[in-house]
């Protein structure tokens, strides 16, 4: 028996229906869940600050002496990304601020009870018109030691509004005295807190967050019942031939061995070859040279970055080997690793393999992309780095016209550590000048040379 097209349709639609119901129920779910999340991510940032407060701070309160108590913390704003300056009032008078030029200067502040502890949203930081002329604001955690003395923490908004950038799909809301924080910044307005709360963390039903959540979890769903529906309705449909994904075109050229390294070198102070980057290429058919920008985050997300770097590997070792220059002089090969590669031994397996191929010195650890994304300074107290490698967007500030402070925070920070400096992305000759004059041990970029096929490497360096 033959069901009638509209019947048809209705079978359909009707799934559709259930299909988005239960997903909704489960986005409010979920919503809830992220919301309890963030609450405690924020807790934790709140609680780190406070603690530091009892720790290092109330027992200075009333300060005697301002640059002590800012060399005293000056760890806190080093080490802390979230805290863009620290300071103390007495009355309306800012005694003692990190950043200097208010100390002295009349604010506006609301008189507390002891011991009172607020988290609220400054608008206008008092020190915008001094310092950063486009300032939007300030978040601060206000301590009052008295009714009279008060310590201030003032955060970044982007720390707070950052805890939410791992729920793309979620419409979190965290909410202050004075102002709500989502991803899309910062709205003043009064809140209704319970009293003793700092903040609350909340979330909005609204329906393109649903949409991009119902996309991105269950969309697959959604084709299956589709082509369920096909297979049903009409098993000749055209869509089957229409599925291709990604994921097994990658497969399929691990198989067939189509990724391969391409080598940049690195130099010393002096422009002795000293070692090279490897990277990685896929050497399509037909597509030819395919960057990595077009895949390695693919391959990162679904493991299979742990075979593409052993391929890698084995042909470095392969094409490298039997260089007698490798084993008598101090040449290394860097290598690219991503966080899942530490899960399981692979990644100790294959680098023990290729050191004993190729070179009896121990393998060092450097530390990529330094200063920028989650790569901060924590690492250098909880990991033995022995080399970092600056990262172009500082030395593109050599040229740009833009501050190099930063740059020179980072060469005098490994200075201080005894760590080793490798600057990469260097373009021009006014970059290596100024690297040059600052002492920086190795170079790697354009300027020098562009990444190669091993095979031209090995002709141009080695033959």
């Amino acid at each position: 028996m033959k069901l009638k097209r509209s019947t048809k349709n209705y079978i359909y639609i009707a799934g559709l229906s259930l299909i988005t119901l239960l997903s909704f129920a489960k986005y409010y779910l979920d919503s809830q869940e992220v919301a309890g999340e963030v609450s405690t991510e924020l807790r934790s940032i709140v609680d780190e600050n406070i603690n530091y407060y009892q720790d290092k701070i109330s027992r200075d309160i009333p300060l005697k002496d301002c640059a002590t108590f800012l060399q005293k913390n000056s760890a806190l704003l080093l080490f802390n990304r979230d805290i863009r300056s620290i300071g103390v009032t007495d009355k309306n008078m800012i005694s003692c601020s990190s950043a200097l030029s208010l100390n002295g200067k009349e604010v506006q502040t609301q008189t507390e009870e002891t011991g009172s502890i607020r988290l609220f949203y400054l608008p206008k930081a008092p020190y915008s018109d001094y310092l950063i002329p486009k300032d939007s604001g300030a978040i601060l955690l206000k301590i009052s030691y008295t009714p009279r003395y008060a310590t201030y923490f003032a955060f970044y908004p982007e720390a707070v509004t950052e805890l939410m950038d791992d729920y793309s799909e979620y419409d979190v809301l965290i909410k202050l005295e004075n102002a709500s924080l989502s991803k899309s910044g910062v709205e003043s307005k009064k809140n209704s807190l319970l009293n003793g709360e700092l903040y609350k963390v909340d979330f909005n039903l609204k329906l393109y967050s649903f949409l991009a959540y119902f996309i991105m979890n269950h969309g697959f769903i959604i084709v299956f019942w589709t082509i369920a529906y096909l297979v049903v309705v009409n098993r000749s449909s055209p869509i089957f031939d229409r599925f291709k994904a990604s994921y097994w075109d990658i497969d399929k050229a691990i198989k067939r061995s189509q990724f391969h390294p391409y080598l940049q070198p690195v130099f010393d102070i002096n422009g002795t070859l000293t070692g090279a980057e490897v990277l990685v290429r896929w050497i399509h058919p037909t597509k030819g040279v395919i960057p990595p920008i077009e895949f390695i985050d693919e391959v990162e997300a679904n493991g299979k970055i742990k075979d593409i770097t052993r391929m890698l590997m084995n042909k470095c070792s392969l094409h490298l080997r039997n260089i007698e220059y490798l084993r008598h002089n101090d040449f290394h090969l860097g290598f690219n690793v991503c966080a899942i590669q530490f899960d399981s031994d692979c990644l100790y397996e294959d680098v023990v393999k290729l050191q004993s191929e190729l070179s009896p010195n121990p393998v060092k650890i450097a530390l990529d992309d330094f200063g920028i994304g989650h790569c901060s300074m924590k690492y250098l107290i909880n990991t033995r780095i022995d080399i970092i490698k600056i990262d172009r967007t500082f030395i593109n500030t050599i040229s740009n016209g833009e501050s190099t402070l930063v740059l020179d925070a980072i060469i005098n920070l490994a200075k201080t550590t005894d760590t080793e400096l490798l600057a990469e992305g260097v373009e021009n000759q006014e970059q290596f000048n100024y690297l040059y004059e600052r002492g920086i041990g190795q170079y790697q970029g354009f300027y020098f040379e562009k990444p190669m096929p091993i095979e031209e490497f090995i002709k141009k360096y080695f033959s």
